[in-house]
């Protein structure tokens, strides 16, 4: 990690979870974080908490499930920090609904969210690496396992949850194509997909079962997985890892 030291990472969804983990990390590795989420609050939280470490914390709330406000966060990096090195794609959200259940607004939302806010991401990240002459930037998209089967957790559903990772899945696959086309830079990106993660996202009927702390992982465990992903040598890409809990049933 000492490569990416003084330089700028920007991770979605830090208010909570794998998120918080992953900047909390970053700051403690040196890196200067621009952490994104919607509850602002949760955010100078945090950064009070990484004050004085090697690093520092840049609280940035903003919804990026609103193309707009992508583009925003992004704006804001550049005229404060210069480009990013790092991305970590990790805000989403959940549902639980089967899908004739679920309103067209919900859908919507889900897709934006998830998918649409990702797209964009990765396309702000890539100009900004270009823009900067970032030539060994990463960008790291928080997948899952339903991102790439269809999960029957009856009588509950993750198919609208699971199509939007199965894009995650597609996206980083392409994206590393439109990164290798990039002549002179070696830019990675990779997909970590993680099974069930103790969260704030992970519905309590979830976690009624996974009795053991073997069932379930814990948002340290994913955020250390980023970490080992980046920590890799320059010639190394992880372009897909896959993480369960040791007895968690998939």
């Amino acid at each position: 990690m000492d490569r990416f030291a003084g330089r700028v990472a920007l991770v979605t969804g830090v208010s909570s979870g794998i998120g918080a983990v992953v900047a909390e990390l970053l700051v403690r590795a040196g890196v200067a974080v621009v952490g994104v989420a919607r509850r602002e609050q949760r955010l100078q939280e945090l950064a009070a908490k990484l004050a004085g470490e090697k690093g520092k914390l840049h609280p940035l709330p903003a919804d990026l499930s609103r193309p707009e406000e992508v583009r925003r966060v992004y704006q804001w990096v550049e005229d404060n920090l210069g480009g990013v090195a790092i991305v970590v794609n990790n805000a989403a959200v959940l549902s639980l609904v089967p899908l004739q259940d679920t309103d067209a607004a919900a859908v919507q939302q889900l897709v934006n969210t998830n998918l649409t806010s990702v797209m964009l991401s990765c396309r702000e990240a890539l100009q900004s690496m270009k823009k900067h002459g970032t030539k060994d930037g990463h960008i790291i998209n928080v997948n899952s396992i339903a991102g790439h089967r269809a999960i029957n957790i009856t009588p509950y559903s993750v198919t609208a949850y699971g199509a939007t990772k199965h894009g995650i899945t597609a996206l980083s696959q392409g994206l590393r194509y439109d990164a290798q086309m990039m002549e002179g830079f070696k830019i990675r990106v990779t997909s970590i997909s993680p099974g069930s993660v103790s969260t704030e996202m992970t519905p309590p009927q979830t976690l009624e079962y996974m009795k053991d702390p073997d069932d379930i992982l814990k948002a340290t465990d994913v955020a250390e997985a980023i970490l080992y992903v980046l920590s890799c040598p320059p010639a190394v890409e992880i372009s897909e890892l896959t993480i369960h809990a040791t007895r968690e049933r998939v």
